[in-house]
């Protein structure tokens, strides 16, 4: 079985992305009218209050904006397969980089269903023939449910589990 993501959650992200372009000429108009409060002279406290959110609410919006920016990438080519003796799978990380695994059921020594349906952890044995190619090596991957139709991402998850040595699931 072989899942590949719809594009829509790219979508999404930039659609966000370019609402939080929106707020900063809004943040900047805010901060130019609390420093002419502050011109004023009788309206100071409320200007240098006015300035400080907004300058607060600038740096909030550059570190959101920030990550959003990091995980738009192309998702041509990422998957989800289960195949007969192990399965693949090849996922967008972020800053252009991707993650992919090729994990055989029989090293699987635990498979967990993350929060909220949102994908799931598996941890394998350490010495054998699984691959898991990404920046940071660990023995734990973390698969994505983004992307991928809800209903056909579990039976994805159940096939998984039904494979995986019975002491595994957690």
């Amino acid at each position: 079985m072989r899942l590949e993501p719809s594009e829509e959650m790219m979508y999404r992200r930039m659609d966000w992305k370019e609402r939080l372009l929106l707020l900063f000429p809004l943040l900047g108009i805010l901060a130019s009218v609390g420093l002419l409060m502050i011109g004023d002279g009788c309206w100071r406290i409320c200007g240098i209050v006015i300035v400080g959110m907004a300058a607060g609410a600038f740096v909030v919006v550059w570190v959101v904006y920030q990550g959003i920016q990091r995980q738009i990438m192309p998702i041509a080519n990422c998957f989800l397969e289960v195949q007969r003796d192990c399965f693949v799978a090849v996922q967008p990380f972020r800053d252009g980089e991707y993650e992919s695994c090729r994990i055989y059921f029989e090293e699987i020594e635990g498979l967990i269903e993350g929060k909220r349906g949102k994908g799931f952890y598996v941890r394998i044995s350490g010495e054998g023939r699984s691959v898991v190619q990404r920046k940071e090596r660990g023995r734990v991957m973390f698969v994505s449910s983004e992307g991928y139709d809800g209903e056909r991402f579990g039976i994805v998850y159940r096939k998984i589990q039904e494979r995986a040595p019975e002491t595994t699931n957690i």
